[in-house]
């Protein structure tokens, strides 16, 4: 009974430690907001410079930091996080469209929604909190499926059938994996693979 209570405490310590930051800073910007001290223009070179600069170089430099051997002894848990994200994205998407009749649409942002987790947003402190050590990896492995699979395949499902089905899917994909929240990730991938 008292091991029981104990493990109980520190699990609540845990989650505690992890879910508090994201709160301290949900409550920051609406106090932010209220006061006025960051307006629309702030908020928007705000996330540009977290999107663009602060996220990417976080996934690439946890997973460029990992060692090859880690990578691949971590490989069932990449095969879950991604038999998760992508498996949990087409069970409803074809349950809903096909099932339901939902509009490809409709149906594909839902998908994204549900199965694509916000782990390059919230991953660093939650999982850091719970996965210390293999958090940057877990994290990486999450970002890399939910951009470079699941938002592409989003993007292609909502897209209009046209006559130049092929060139507007091309010219739609094309500047995400420009993006440094893709490419950044798999390149660190490739290096940290290469023993580099």
């Amino acid at each position: 009974m008292a091991l029981t209570l104990i493990r109980s405490v520190e699990m609540a310590q845990i989650l505690i430690s992890a879910l508090l930051p994201i709160i301290i800073t949900l409550l920051l910007g609406y106090f932010a907001g209220i006061r006025k001290d960051l307006d629309g223009y702030a908020a928007v070179i705000l996330n540009k410079v977290i999107l663009k600069y602060c996220l990417p170089l976080s996934l690439f430099g946890g997973i460029v930091s990992t060692k090859r051997i880690e990578l691949l002894k971590n490989g069932p848990v990449a095969a879950w996080i991604l038999l998760g994200m992508i498996g949990g994205y087409l069970v409803y998407f074809l349950i809903a469209h096909y099932g339901f009749k939902a509009s490809r649409q409709v149906t594909a942002l839902r998908a994204l929604t549900i199965s694509g987790p916000a782990i390059p947003f919230i991953g660093p402190v939650i999982l850091g909190a719970l996965f210390s050590r293999e958090s940057a990896l877990l994290i990486g492995i999450g970002s890399l499926i939910l951009s470079s699979i699941q938002i592409p395949m989003s993007i292609v499902l909502l897209t209009p059938d046209t006559k130049n089905q092929c060139t507007s899917v091309k010219n739609t994909l094309g500047p995400i994996f420009k993006q440094g929240i893709v490419w950044a990730p798999l390149l660190a991938f490739v290096l940290s693979m290469s023993g580099c």
